[in-house]
């Protein structure tokens, strides 16, 4: 069997997290049109982050808990990267809310 090349990390991060993470917050972007550049941008690298930071723990849990032990790790990785670029963005975009809410009403300086 051919050796496989190392893992190419940008920052301690493994690059195919990132690119799993950052096309699943793009196809997000693109199944949620509207709104500006700047935010379809934003979102899109917090998907990429989530998913770069969250992929390594994410694929474990998946591989361990969910039944799944003969699909590799590695395999899992790309999958798991994706989805939780899809989940960070929505995580994005619910927090402000989630903020605005728990803190009320806003005072009107009177």
């Amino acid at each position: 069997m051919a050796d496989l090349p190392p893992e190419v990390t940008i920052f301690g991060l493994k690059l195919s997290h990132l690119l799993a993470g950052g096309l699943g917050g793009l196809s997000r972007s693109l199944a949620h049109p509207g709104g500006s550049i700047v935010r379809h941008i934003t979102t899109t690298i917090v998907g990429t982050v989530v998913a770069a930071y969250g992929t390594p723990v994410g694929a474990a849990v998946a591989v361990r808990y969910l039944g799944m032990p003969d699909i590799p790790l590695g395999s899992m990785e790309g999958v798991v990267g994706f989805l939780l670029g899809l989940a960070g963005m929505s995580l994005c975009e619910a927090v402000p809310r989630w903020v605005r809410k728990w803190r009320g009403p806003a005072e009107t300086g009177k």
